[in-house]
């Protein structure tokens, strides 16, 4: 004899539940396999397809460079760490950029991608020399701003800048970027700027060596306007016959008179 109990609702929607659960979870497990399948093939794609080579720099040919005037562009090209054959997708321009400004005399940099056909463009803003300077027993050049850059980082055949700066042995100078600019407006032909002394900031000029004292943006402006004007000085006062201008005083220069052989040695005999 078959016994025989009656469900309830309550169990019926309970075992309703239960496989409808069985259901969801069975439709997720193969939604997952099959997202799995699609991005495996996906990247296993994209792989492919980078390495065809259609989407690979082959060799530095397929470099552009724009905006060198004093480099060339193959010492520019030469200068990048890029191993060939090597995926356009996989160059990054930021770092690119970044080794090459601290490795050649340029102050910015832009690297752009060319899927198709693969090339890289560089732009570069070159470091112009506009003065030489000396560190640590190198020959070298300023820009500008102040930064030094060694001679051998440029061509050997670059035409060198007349303006010569003498540097503190220990540190630089933070005002150089001002002083520059107004040595370059300058009147009078400056061919040398000595700031090794904080105190007194020393030019050589056309006419003689002229000392300014320490260095302040607005009296030097003064001070050169004093040097301008005392090109009205009698044609004798221009001649070696004195040491050094003194225009720490702009409102009252020195000459610092050189004494002739004969008076010294008139004062020594007497």
């Amino acid at each position: 004899m078959t016994l025989e109990f009656p469900i309830s609702d309550g169990e019926a929607d309970y075992v309703a539940r239960r496989k409808q659960l069985r259901k969801q979870r069975r439709l997720r497990s193969f939604q997952h396999i099959w997202q799995l399948v699609f991005i495996t093939g996906l990247t296993g794609s994209m792989v492919w397809v980078a390495m065809l080579p259609e989407w690979q720099l082959r060799s530095s040919n397929q470099i552009e460079v724009e905006g060198n005037k004093l480099l060339s562009k193959e010492t520019i090209r030469k200068s990048l760490s890029i191993q060939y054959p090597q995926s356009i997708f996989q160059i990054q321009p930021q770092a690119i950029a970044s080794q090459l400004e601290t490795s050649i005399p340029v102050s910015k940099v832009s690297v752009s991608r060319t899927i198709f056909p693969s090339k890289l463009t560089i732009q570069v803003q070159e470091r112009l020399p506009i003065a030489n300077s000396t560190r640590n027993g190198q020959q070298g050049f300023l820009d500008a701003e102040g930064i030094w850059m060694p001679a051998k980082a440029y061509p050997s055949n670059i035409k060198t800048p007349n303006l010569v700066v003498l540097e503190p042995a220990n540190r630089s100078f933070p005002q150089w970027s001002t002083l520059y600019r107004q040595v370059s407006q300058s009147q009078v032909k400056i061919s040398k700027v000595d700031v090794r002394d904080e105190s007194n900031l020393i030019l050589n000029t056309e006419l003689g060596v002229v000392y300014f004292g320490t260095y302040k943006s607005s009296l030097f402006t003064t001070q050169l306007e004093t040097l301008d004007r005392l090109r009205a000085l009698p044609e004798k006062l221009k001649s070696t016959s004195f040491n050094y201008i003194d225009l720490s005083q702009p409102a009252n220069p020195i000459l610092e008179m050189t004494v002739p052989q004969k008076e010294k040695s008139s004062e020594t005999k007497s």
